[in-house]
C-alpha cells in the first residue's frame, strides 16, 4: 500500500506531462523534426552524413531507443514524458516543495520547455550536474556528466566544462574530472571515425556555427535585457561568494541565450537560475503553493484557449506513424492530399516547412532537405546545397515557401530560376530537372 501512494504522484504526473505534450505540441514543427532525427536513426542512418543535425545527437539516440517499439510519434511522446517525470523529480529532490514555483513558468512559455528537444536534455544535464556536484560526489562521475552534456549540445557542453573544471579550484579534481569526460568523448569520436561522419561532424557542427551565428541568429531585446539582469547577479554574487559552485554553473548557463536570444531560449536560462535562486532562499510560505496552483489552473485553460479553433475540429492525424499528433480534421485532409500526391512520383524531393511529415510518413530516407533551416547545413551550408541540387537528375521538386525567417529560401529561388515548372498543388509547386 505504501509502495503504491509513492507511485501514484509519479503515474499522475506523467499522464499530466503526456496529455500536455499532445494538446500543446500541436503544429509544433521542432516536435516533428526532433521526432524525424530520432525515426532516421532508428531506420539505420547515419546523423551528419545521411541527415543534417547540427549539434551533437544524444537526445536523437536515447529517443530513438522509445521507437525500438514501434515507430510512432505517440511512442515518442511517451518518451519525453518518462524523462520528463525524471527531471521534475530531480528537481523536487534539489528544492523540495518549492518545485510549485516553477510550474508556472512551464505553463508561461506553452510547455515549450518541456517539448521533446535536445535543449530540454541539455537543461536536465545541467540539474543533475549541480545537484551532483552540491552533494560533493565523485569527480569521475561528474566528468561522465560533463561529457553527457557535451555528447547532447556541444557548445553549452564545452562551457560547462571549462567552468566546472575552474570551480574545483584543485588541479587533481579538475584532471579527474577531465579523465571522466574523455570517457564519453571518446566512444562519439569512434563512432564518428567507424561510420565515415567524422568531417561531415566537423562541417555540420563546428564550421557551421559560423553561419548558424549569421543567418540562423536573432535577438529579442526584451530578452537580451532580462539576461543581462542575470548575469549581474551572477557577478554581485561571484563576488560575495567567489568560491560557490553554483555560480559558475548560473554563468555557464547563460551560453543558453547566445547565438538566440529569444523567448524559447530564454526560459531554459530562467529555470535555472530559479533552481539555484529557490535553493538559496528560505522564504516559501504556505499561501504561496495556493497562489502557484492558481497560476498553473490559468496558464492551462489559457493555452486551452488559445488553441480552441483546432479543438473544434480536433483529430488525430491518420498518417502513418503520426499516431497521437494533434491536427484540425481540415489540415489532416491537406496533409493526406498532398502525401497521396508526393508519394505519385518517384525521385521526388520536397523543400518546406513540412518536408520532414510527409518523408516519415512515406517511409523515404530523411535528408538534408528535411531540415531547411539557415546555418543548418554546415560551413556556406546555402552554397553547397545548391550544389547538391545540381548533381541531382532525373528529379521532381515541391517547393513551398514559408514566412519563418529561418527558412532557407535561397534553394526554392534556385529551383524556381533554372528548372521547369510542370504542376501545381495546393500550397506546393512541382518542378522537374532532366
Amino acid at each position: 500500500m505504501c509502495i503504491i501512494k509513492k507511485i501514484v504522484p509519479y503515474v499522475f504526473l506523467y499522464c499530466f506531462i503526456l496529455l500536455c505534450l499532445i494538446l500543446f505540441g500541436y503544429n509544433n514543427t521542432d516536435n516533428i523534426w526532433n521526432f524525424g532525427m530520432a525515426f532516421a536513426i532508428r531506420n539505420g542512418e547515419i546523423p551528419y552524413v545521411d541527415f543534417n543535425i547540427i549539434t551533437t545527437p544524444l537526445y536523437a539516440f536515447c529517443m530513438s531507443l522509445f521507437l525500438l517499439f514501434k515507430k510512432s510519434y505517440f511512442l515518442f511522446l511517451m518518451g519525453q514524458s518518462f524523462l520528463c517525470v525524471c527531471f521534475f523529480s530531480l528537481i523536487y529532490k534539489m528544492i523540495g516543495k518549492k518545485i510549485v514555483f516553477l510550474i508556472p513558468i512551464i505553463f508561461l512559455s506553452s510547455c515549450y520547455m518541456i517539448f521533446p528537444n535536445y535543449n530540454f536534455l541539455v537543461t536536465f544535464f545541467i540539474l543533475l550536474l549541480i545537484y551532483y556536484d552540491s552533494k560533493n560526489g565523485n569527480d569521475y562521475w561528474i566528468g561522465f556528466l560533463l561529457g553527457l552534456l557535451f555528447l547532447t549540445k556541444h557548445t553549452i557542453g564545452f562551457v560547462f566544462i571549462v567552468f566546472s573544471l575552474i570551480s574545483t579550484f584543485s588541479t587533481s579534481k579538475s584532471w579527474k574530472r577531465v579523465l571522466g569526460c574523455i570517457v564519453p568523448l571518446f566512444f562519439f569520436f569512434f563512432y564518428l571515425v567507424f561510420t565515415n561522419s567524422l568531417s561531415s561532424f566537423i562541417n555540420l557542427s563546428i564550421m557551421g556555427l559560423f553561419d548558424f551565428g549569421h543567418d540562423n541568429g536573432g535577438v529579442l531585446y526584451f530578452f537580451l535585457i532580462l539576461s543581462f539582469f542575470i548575469f549581474l547577479y551572477t557577478i554581485y554574487h561571484f563576488y560575495k561568494e567567489p568560491k560557490n559552485k553554483n555560480n559558475y554553473y548560473l554563468f555557464a548557463s547563460i551560453s543558453f541565450v547566445f547565438p538566440i536570444c529569444d523567448f524559447f531560449h530564454f526560459n531554459y536560462l530562467l529555470l535555472i537560475f530559479f533552481v539555484l535562486f529557490l535553493s538559496r532562499k528560505d522564504f516559501v510560505l504556505k499561501k504561496y503553493y495556493y497562489i502557484s496552483y492558481i497560476f498553473v489552473l490559468f496558464f492551462f485553460i489559457l493555452n486551452i484557449r488559445n488553441n480552441i479553433d483546432t479543438y473544434r475540429s480536433f483529430s488525430f492525424s491518420s498518417l502513418p506513424h503520426f499516431e497521437g499528433l494533434v491536427v484540425t480534421r481540415e489540415l489532416d485532409s491537406y496533409l493526406r492530399m498532398v502525401k497521396s500526391q508526393y508519394q505519385k512520383r518517384k525521385n521526388s524531393v520536397m523543400i518546406s516547412m513540412s518536408n520532414m511529415i510527409f518523408d516519415v510518413s512515406l517511409d523515404h530516407k530523411i535528408t538534408y532537405f528535411d531540415i531547411p533551416l539557415y546555418g543548418n547545413f554546415g560551413y556556406h551550408g546555402v552554397d553547397s546545397m545548391i550544389l547538391k541540387i545540381e548533381d541531382m537528375h532525373d528529379t521532381y521538386f515541391y517547393i513551398q515557401d514559408s514566412h519563418n525567417v529561418q527558412f532557407c529560401i535561397e534553394l526554392n529561388q534556385y529551383i524556381r530560376k533554372h528548372y521547369e515548372l510542370i504542376d501545381k498543388i495546393e500550397g506546393y509547386e512541382i518542378y522537374y530537372k532532366k
